[in-house]
């Protein structure tokens, strides 16, 4: 009796499989770390951990210093008023601040990317711009010239939208055709199976835009 043959991966499944690995570890670095920006805070306000100490008015330097350095993980309501009133902020501003710090929230890049995956063989390579986060996707798909993409994005009805940065593209949409030249776009539903071509002799990209991202 034969075995069932495995089911063939996506491009889009295999893209997310070898990013699994790497978006845990962001998701933990991504994570508010308090004392960070109570350091940050408070050096920006010219402030020594002493003057904090005295604004805030019952705040122990012993407790400051080990909040500061991450020995203290979780602060009690107290530390943190005590923290908050030192720092002119309200508790609710604190963490305000401690979610900037975190990438998920808010991260300056550049054209290089904060990651990229390779498929040589199949002339692909899908650079980031943002780090990993579940809800969105931004970034470039790298086709190699007379290289084509077949697949289903999604498999739920969620937007994608593409914009041709360099190059030129065919793009059929299930039914639907299109010939997409630099600077122009494309809207459509994730779930219809679609295919991008390259019909050029040199490398074309397009940015992506999925939400929420497929990696």
């Amino acid at each position: 009796m034969k075995e069932p043959r495995a089911k063939k991966q996506s491009i889009y499944e295999l893209i997310a499989a070898q990013t699994e690995e790497q978006h845990h570890a962001e998701s933990e670095k991504a994570s508010i770390e308090l004392h960070r920006t109570v350091r940050r805070l408070r050096q920006a306000k010219g402030f020594s951990g002493v003057r904090l100490c005295r604004e805030a008015g019952d705040l122990d330097p012993k407790t400051l210093t080990a909040l500061e350095k991450g020995r203290i993980k979780n602060p009690s309501i107290r530390t943190l008023q005590s923290v908050s009133r030192g720092l002119s902020l309200s508790v609710s501003d604190l963490f305000r601040e401690a979610e900037l710090e975190s990438e998920s929230s808010y991260y300056l890049g550049s054209q290089k990317g904060e990651f990229q995956v390779d498929f040589p063989k199949r002339g692909i390579k899908i650079v980031s711009f943002t780090p990993f986060i579940r809800d969105f996707f931004c970034g470039k798909l790298l086709l190699g010239p007379r290289r084509r993409l077949a697949d289903t994005l999604l498999k739920h009805p969620n937007p994608v939208f593409v914009s041709v940065l360099i190059g030129r593209f065919e793009v059929d949409v299930e039914t639907r055709k299109a010939t997409l030249k630099e600077g122009e776009n494309l809207f459509f539903n994730g779930r219809l199976k679609h295919v991008f071509y390259n019909p050029l002799h040199r490398e074309s990209v397009l940015l992506m835009v999925t939400a929420p991202s497929f990696v």
